[in-house]
């Protein structure tokens, strides 16, 4: 069958999601060729496609169409995104379309709390689906499909494992009735992804992604000057810490003048976010400076240029932010601040690793402190009747053995969160103290920093935050990690080459990891 004639097929099957998805481009992208038969089919599926592909409506469109033509019923269809931010341009994009065919789509986060009793799809994150499972089960009764959006950004650490045990809890509210799929940037081991979230899919993979040009720099105002060379008007720098964001955002201000520098990130209130946004997207040329808030998804308009301020800590954060960059073209422009030899040494490499396509991961292990606040989670849902002991070790499954769940669920007796009658747990005052301050439905710790310390020289030498690599940068020197708590990582001096293959992400505490029984402590220290 020819292309056309392919189209023309997949045009018929839309019926009433053609016009408002595709109309206004009237052709299809690859991705979308590849996916929409499939999800219509009832297959689940996990799709990996470059920034910009289209992968999002490849998705939506056929499942909204199922929903039309299926006549669906209550809240159908649950969309989980990474971000608040993700989750608000999200129903910008897709909330349009599906109001054109009389479908509801609602925001669910903690900058939106409100939720209306009549809804056909939810836009939210795992945290805020976390708290929905427990408070209002009920409205997941008819779910008859999920979307997995950003998955890269959550697989293999406490909120993918928080989010893994969420399904499970959805597929018994639901009697196990919904599609699965999981929408993606390009993934190391799509599979194995995949394997952890449903028991059986169909790939789709688009390759083609774009060329990267990289031009270094040692100051703003050298970027300034490349910027007015070439003639780009967007610019979007990338910090890795808030504070920082403030501190170059002020340093820019008056190079750009009088055009507006914009900053991003997420201590900010959402008025504040959304008015940023909105100047990137609609100023003819504006500079934002964000943290990873501006990663993934948010619309704010083509960038020409990408600014590393400051290295990123790890490869899948620096392929994030420069796949922000020149979206409507076939390269990606993005420059570096470059401070030291070290600096350079280590931003030409990961360069060199996105190139060759060598995108080391570290091994999957899942983290046991999500253990924990599943289990205060799932015994708050049930705080009324009290939750099985059985039950609590089949949806823990996902991420431990029985007999560690048994660990955990003692432990947290010892500990006074939860108590035992009979073969059923309920909750304490303490518990339900803290279910009222909304803390258990979140592994996100109070704070993301982490105190490094030189285990040479036994000193403190910074502190770094979010997600990192084997070997990062602080301080304009190359460290590797040697261990890592909680609180802590301590590490040595790098001196070798950083190719590749020590870009490997590390996994990181949950927020309850310090109520683990003291052997599963151990036992995660020493992996």
């Amino acid at each position: 069958m020819t292309d056309r004639a392919t189209i023309t097929t997949i045009r018929r099957d839309l019926r009433h999601t053609w016009r408002p998805f595709f109309g206004r481009f009237g052709n299809l992208t690859p991705v979308q060729v590849a996916t929409i038969r499939p999800v219509l089919s009832g297959a689940n599926v996990i799709v990996m496609a470059p920034t910009a592909s289209g992968k999002t409506e490849a998705v939506v469109a056929p499942v909204a169409e199922q929903h039309m033509q299926e006549r669906w019923q209550g809240l159908a269809v649950v969309y989980v995104v990474p971000t608040r931010a993700l989750a608000n341009d999200t129903l910008k994009r897709i909330g349009g379309p599906l109001e054109d065919m009389g479908l509801r789509a609602v925001l669910k986060h903690s900058d939106r709390s409100h939720l209306p009793e009549n809804l056909d799809w939810l836009i939210t994150t795992p945290e805020s689906l976390d708290s929905l499972i427990c408070r209002r089960p009920h409205i997941f009764a008819r779910l008859r499909a999920i979307l997995l959006d950003e998955i890269h950004l959550l697989d293999g650490t406490y909120r993918g494992d928080q989010l893994r045990v969420l399904l499970t809890r959805l597929r018994d509210l639901s009697g196990n009735h919904f599609a699965t799929h999981i929408i993606s940037a390009t993934l190391q081991d799509a599979d194995k992804v995949a394997e952890r979230y449903m028991s059986s899919y169909e790939l789709i993979a688009s390759t083609g992604g774009r060329s990267v040009d990289l031009h270094l720099a040692t100051t703003h105002e050298e970027i300034y000057q490349i910027a007015r060379k070439y003639g780009w008007k967007k610019v979007l720098y990338f910090c890795n810490k808030r504070e920082m964001v403030e501190t170059v955002a002020d340093q820019l201000t008056p190079i750009w003048k009088p055009y507006p520098v914009v900053a991003h990130h997420g201590a900010l209130n959402k008025r504040a976010r959304e008015e940023a946004e909105q100047i990137l997207n609609e100023s003819p040329r504006a500079v934002g400076v964000a943290t990873g808030t501006l990663e993934v998804g948010i619309d704010i308009g083509d960038i020409d240029l990408v600014v590393l301020a400051e290295p990123p800590w790890s490869l899948s954060a620096l392929m994030q932010r420069i796949g922000r960059g020149c979206r409507r073209s076939g390269r990606i422009q993005a420059a570096a601040i470059i401070n030291s030899p070290d600096d350079q040494a280590h931003i030409e490499a990961m360069f060199e690793a996105i190139k060759e396509g060598q995108l080391g991961v570290a091994p999957y292990e899942a983290d046991f402190s999500v253990g924990v606040q599943q289990a205060l989670s799932i015994v708050f849902q049930h705080r009324g009747t009290g939750a099985s002991d059985d039950d609590l070790k089949r949806m823990l499954t996902v991420l431990m053995t029985p007999s560690l769940t048994e660990q955990i669920l003692l432990h947290l007796q010892h500990r006074e969160w939860i108590e035992r009658q009979g073969d059923r747990w309920f909750t304490t005052m303490m518990l339900i103290d803290e279910a009222e301050r909304g803390n258990i439905h979140t592994n996100i710790p109070d704070t993301q920093n982490y105190r490094v310390f030189d285990v040479e020289s036994n000193n403190e030498i910074g502190q770094i935050a979010g997600l990192f690599d084997d070997v990062f940068l602080l301080n304009g020197q190359a460290w590797q990690v040697i261990d890592i708590n909680s609180t802590m990582i301590r590490v040595r001096r790098f001196r070798g080459k950083a190719n590749a293959a020590l870009f490997k992400r590390h996994i990181q505490a949950g927020r309850y990891f310090y109520l683990l029984p003291p052997s599963l402590k151990a036992l995660i220290r020493n992996r």
